[in-house]
């Protein structure tokens, strides 16, 4: 049996290890507001939801502020604070229909971009990807085959948002994420660090005759107009991926996950020469 709680409502962990709190009214009602952008902006601040994504952040040492469980005592020893919710509570703080009624509430550490160091890099840039889910996999799909940075920008769904970190996984934390207020100044900075800019497009040249310099920009657009014409001067050179006939294109992260894992198997057979 747990422990009762004491008088001022908290509940002690066994060994001293510290105390669980109870959550408040007033603090749901701030936490609520992190479901919205200029919530988690204005306070600094974003929720993750769900038992394995909160144990991903914490063994990538995430600048987690508190957890918050329906089970607290699953989180004794995490040298976070921890926080008791009610399953309504859980329920409240969720955008899914069954939450797991685990949370790590995390600071927004995303700040503004800089390029990678080194001879050898690729960054992701994020024109306009208005889909959470979209985002959140080519997250994945970076950090999976080896991208030093994605850079998200303006339009794009915010890399904060519940379902961008929810289909990310654990990968949120294994790539380096930035916001972009203005993606053609981002792009001219990094071509002036002598980066190639590659954009995905269904009429560009076939992905496996592309020579792949060893600085690469791949620019991925929006999901029903592509990339925007402000970013044409930029680019240096067209992607597609090869499909069958009759098939219009591919979604853009479906795209993506194949074009970074054709990169990655490039920069695998050189590290083997």
């Amino acid at each position: 049996m747990s422990s009762p709680p004491s008088a001022d409502g908290s509940f002690p962990l066994e060994g001293g290890a510290g105390e669980i709190e109870r959550l408040t009214r007033v603090r749901l009602r701030q936490l609520q507001k992190l479901k919205t952008a200029r919530g988690r902006r204005e306070q600094g601040l974003f929720l993750i939801d769900g038992e394995k994504l909160v144990r991903d952040a914490l063994e990538a040492d995430a600048p987690i502020v508190e957890v918050l469980s329906t089970l607290p005592e699953r989180w004794r020893g995490s040298g976070r604070p921890v926080t008791l919710l009610s399953r309504a509570d859980a329920e409240r703080l969720s955008d899914t229909r069954t939450p797991q009624g685990h949370f790590a509430l995390i600071s927004d550490e995303l700040r503004r971009f800089d390029a990678p160091g080194g001879d050898r890099w690729q960054v992701v840039a994020l024109d306009a990807i208005q889909d959470a889910g979209n985002v959140g996999g080519i997250i994945r799909s970076a950090a999976a085959f080896g991208v030093d940075a994605v850079l998200v920008g303006p339009g794009s769904a915010d890399p904060t948002h519940p379902r961008v970190t929810r289909a990310a996984t654990g990968a949120w934390f294994r790539v380096s994420i930035a916001r972009s207020d203005d993606l053609s100044e981002d792009l001219r900075e990094l071509r002036d660090q002598g980066a190639t800019v590659l954009a995905a497009d269904q009429s560009g040249e076939p992905l496996g005759e592309q020579h792949l310099p060893s600085k690469i920009v791949w620019l991925f657009g929006n999901e029903g107009s592509g990339i925007s014409e402000a970013l044409g001067p930029l680019i240096d050179g067209h992607v597609a991926v090869p499909i069958a006939e009759g098939v219009d294109s591919l979604n853009v992260n479906v795209a993506a996950g194949i074009i970074l894992h054709h990169a990655y198997d490039r920069v695998r057979e050189r590290s083997a020469m």
